[in-house]
């Protein structure tokens, strides 16, 4: 996706990805096969780390490729789980 491209993409609140845009999105990590998997439920995507350190960065910055939003605006809410759970209590 270009710059351009990525700029017209809505986001799911329904306002159009700009840098001043602030969005906090659920990130759900489990591991897999000596990686650990991050699923973005909101936009049905995931990417994979080999440390939880990497996590963050690597979520935001899917997020960011997929959406258009700037990455220094998007914030994880990242918790271990699974695929199609819903939140832990």
């Amino acid at each position: 996706m270009d710059h351009h491209t990525a700029r017209r993409v809505r986001d799911y609140g329904g306002r159009v990805g700009t840098p001043s845009d602030e969005r906090t999105f659920e990130v759900v990590a489990w591991p897999a096969e000596r990686r650990l998997v991050l699923y973005v439920p909101e936009i049905e995507a995931a990417t994979t780390v080999v440390a939880m350190s990497d996590a963050d960065a690597a979520a935001r910055s899917l997020i960011a490729d997929l959406t258009g939003l700037d990455a220094g605006a998007i914030r994880c809410d990242i918790r271990l789980g699974r695929r199609g759970t819903g939140p832990t209590p």
